[in-house]
């Protein structure tokens, strides 16, 4: 099956799985595939239209072959930043290395005499996840948030008084 095929079964009525599985491969594929060849579902006229210049090159491509962005339909190709919403990973990752790295440092052996605080039900459980997640020790954990959370508020930690 070529692309102007697949094209003209989408326009025609056909769903996407059904023209998938027609074509013989995956309903995600022919989407890749229909974008990489500048295809696009025109809401508005409720149908897939070829945006570029060249039909005769692009549009005559088998669906099973490997479809690649030609140089003349690239301005016509929505880049997959477009298509997706990004995520700021490398914000929620440099916390969490950040966090890694502070837990580290912590002295273990400063952790050992007991000291009683209460928590809600929910932060106990929200503390509890992220060391059975992360596999730190929970008291070198709250050790750690706490910290953070005294340099957030700008409190200065203090020696004992004896």
């Amino acid at each position: 099956m070529k692309l102007i095929e697949a094209l003209e079964q989408l326009n025609n009525g056909k769903s996407i799985a059904e023209v998938a599985a027609m074509a013989g491969i995956n309903e995600k594929d022919l989407e890749r595939k229909l974008a990489n060849a500048a295809i696009e579902f025109d809401q508005e006229e409720n149908e897939y239209k070829y945006k570029g210049i060249a039909p005769e090159e692009s549009l005559s491509r088998d669906v099973k072959s490997r479809i690649v962005v030609l140089l003349v339909d690239k301005p016509f190709v929505k880049k997959k930043q477009e298509n997706r919403t990004p995520i700021n990973v490398e914000e929620n990752f440099d916390l969490e290395y950040k966090m890694f790295k502070d837990y580290l440092k912590v002295d273990h052996s400063l952790l050992k005499e007991k000291k009683t605080f209460f928590l809600t039900e929910k932060m106990y459980n929200t503390i509890k996840n992220l060391s059975i997640e992360k596999s730190f020790k929970i008291n070198a954990l709250v050790n750690v948030l706490l910290q953070r959370g005294l340099e957030y508020y700008k409190v200065d930690l203090k020696e004992k008084d004896g």
